[in-house]
């Protein structure tokens, strides 16, 4: 007859590495998730193992405001697999940096509008999944992961060729 059982674990919990005082400061942050703007998902996800890590890696971390943000970011993620969306970001709280001419929006399309398909946003599949993201600002499009003027773009041609503004000038698009 063979027996198997587990050792017990006799390691010491890990506390966070946290003065008393900076400890509270990352407490009150982390408890945000407790606050009302996540409260639609609270039955379906409870937030204190979320605040338990996010305290342990800001102090980990001395503070550092992209931990909170992750562990928001994860929590907010698990909530949208069951079924509630949460608008959380603002330009003071976790702002998503945007690159020059473009705007943090909550829900961008999955295909936006680039100089070698303009129309690619408004043909693209409708779905429901949308993500958070940065979108060009009116006027600019995609070109190479930058948003540049639209005026920029250059053209196709009748085989559906894209030539870039750049190329224009060494080719003859006459034929």
């Amino acid at each position: 007859l063979l027996s198997c059982s587990c050792l017990p674990d006799l390691r010491e919990d890990d506390d966070p590495p946290c003065t008393a005082e900076n400890k509270q400061i990352i407490e009150r942050q982390c408890n945000v998730l407790k606050s009302d703007k996540f409260k639609v998902c609270h039955n379906l996800v409870n937030p204190d193992d979320f605040i338990d890590i996010c305290i342990y890696d800001m102090c980990r971390y001395d503070g550092m405001k992209s931990a909170l943000c992750d562990i928001v970011q994860v929590y907010v993620d698990t909530c949208k697999n069951h079924g509630i969306t949460i608008k959380w970001r603002n330009s003071t709280f976790c702002p998503l940096p945007c690159p020059p001419r473009s705007h943090y929006k909550d829900c961008v399309s999955a295909c936006p509008s680039t100089c070698s398909d303009i129309f690619a946003s408004s043909l693209c599949e409708k779905t429901e999944e949308c993500t958070e993201g940065c979108e060009c600002d009116d006027n600019y499009v995609l070109s190479n992961g930058n948003c540049v003027p639209l005026s920029s773009c250059g053209c196709r041609d009748d085989d559906n060729n894209y030539y870039s503004v750049s190329s224009l000038g060494s080719k003859s698009l006459t034929s």
